[in-house]
């Protein structure tokens, strides 16, 4: 009879909480990339508009030809995630994904016209102090700018997804909670869903449940990033030398005292 093997440290039933984790993470990524594809699918009117005010795409044949190609790469991103086929190229094309999407959103409210996220930040009463204000408005943007670039080179990867949860976790409960008041303002009573509204994050006017699905995938991919996913064609994955341990290997024996 085979004799039961002990349980290993992290695995205190015999497996370990990643075992589980990380599948449930990419199957609720693979949904929601999707989703995302599908609506863009349906609302090609809306995600026009968007590529023309925000991204600035005036060729009317190129406008037409990112309509048409990319929600079905949305959608094609999100089976691959699902199959669990090419794990490290998703996460290769997460971090880069992940990188170029704060990359614009920082630049889009640093460089068009500062004060006009300024007067977002303002409108969320959240701070009153005139030069704290001033610091957010013009700090946050570069930043967000400077945790892409980090992300898209590989430099400091888990750093840098760290803290991009450490300004999405909040960002996003401040739009849910402005949201709520704007969709109990409503003389109509809409409904939650059709609260739209220029929440500060660079890409112009959003409905706020399509907005909450969309941060949503922002912090599921920073949390796979905080993983140790995307460590493909990194410049420098980690600032610090990491301890390699070999796994699977016995300890060296010990030989016993020789008899006195």
């Amino acid at each position: 009879m085979k004799a039961s093997t002990p349980n290993q440290p992290g695995r205190p039933f015999g497996f370990r909480i990643s075992d589980f984790g990380f599948p449930l993470l990419r199957w609720a990524l693979g949904l929601l990339f999707i989703y995302l594809g599908l609506t863009k699918v349906r609302h090609p009117a809306e995600y026009l508009t968007f590529l023309q005010e925000q991204l600035r795409v005036t060729d009317p044949t190129l406008a037409s030809l990112i309509v048409n190609t990319a929600p079905w790469l949305e959608v094609l991103y999100g089976l691959l995630l699902l199959s669990g086929i090419a794990r490290e190229v998703a996460g290769l094309l997460a971090r880069w994904w992940l990188g170029c999407v704060f990359i614009f959103m920082g630049l889009n409210k640093a460089l068009p016209n500062p004060e006009y996220f300024l007067n977002l930040v303002r409108a969320y009463h959240m701070v009153d102090t005139p030069w704290l204000l001033n610091s957010i408005g013009a700090a946050l943007p570069w930043f967000e700018a400077y945790c892409g670039l980090l992300l898209l080179f590989g430099v400091a990867v888990r750093g840098s997804a760290l803290m991009l949860i450490a300004m999405l976790v909040p960002f996003t409960a401040i739009v849910f909670r402005r949201a709520l008041e704007i969709a109990a303002a409503d003389p109509e009573h809409k409904g939650f869903c059709a609260v739209k509204f220029d929440c500060g994050c660079g890409m112009g006017e959003v409905f706020i449940c399509h907005k909450l699905v969309e941060n949503t995938v922002l912090l599921l991919l920073s949390t796979w990033l905080l993983t140790g996913a995307g460590r493909q064609l990194c410049l420098r994955f980690s600032l610090f030398r990491e301890k390699v341990q070999a796994s699977g290997q016995p300890e060296p024996a010990i030989p016993p005292a020789a008899p006195t």
